[in-house]
């Protein structure tokens, strides 16, 4: 029998972790179940996304606002979730975050918007409507 995979919880970079869990909270409802003075998981419904603050070797730390250690965040794609009702998030978030893409159905069969979140990861959110009833 195959070993089934249960499921994905990126954990990313941030600078200010403090920040980032008040995004998460306040705009998109997460609830933080873990936290160091390093690191977050937050949850909401079945969605967890973790972040973390970047440490190196103590003889190779930089200062926290010096650009070597924290570069821009490196991630070459977005992080999709999924949501039954992309219109009502739509409607709570789209004066409140930095919006990159609006609203639309897309030719892919999704409903979707995306949106940067305050370390500039970009958040997708959508809805699957191939099976739409016309």
């Amino acid at each position: 029998m195959e070993a089934k995979l249960q499921g994905l919880s990126p954990i990313l970079w941030t600078k200010n972790l403090e920040e980032t869990k008040n995004f998460y909270e306040t705009l998109l409802a997460f609830k933080a179940t873990t936290q160091f003075p390093d690191f977050v998981s937050l949850f909401r419904d079945e969605v967890q996304i973790m972040f973390v603050v970047p440490q190196d070797e103590p003889e190779d730390c930089k200062e926290p606002d010096s650009p070597e250690f924290f570069p821009k965040p490196t991630l070459t794609g977005s992080i999709y979730i999924y949501i039954d009702n992309v219109d009502n998030l739509w409607e709570q978030v789209k004066n409140k975050a930095v919006v990159k893409s609006a609203i639309a159905d897309r030719a892919y069969q999704m409903r979707d918007f995306s949106i940067l979140d305050n370390n500039g990861y970009e958040l997708v959110f959508g809805k699957d409507i191939s099976k739409k009833e016309k």
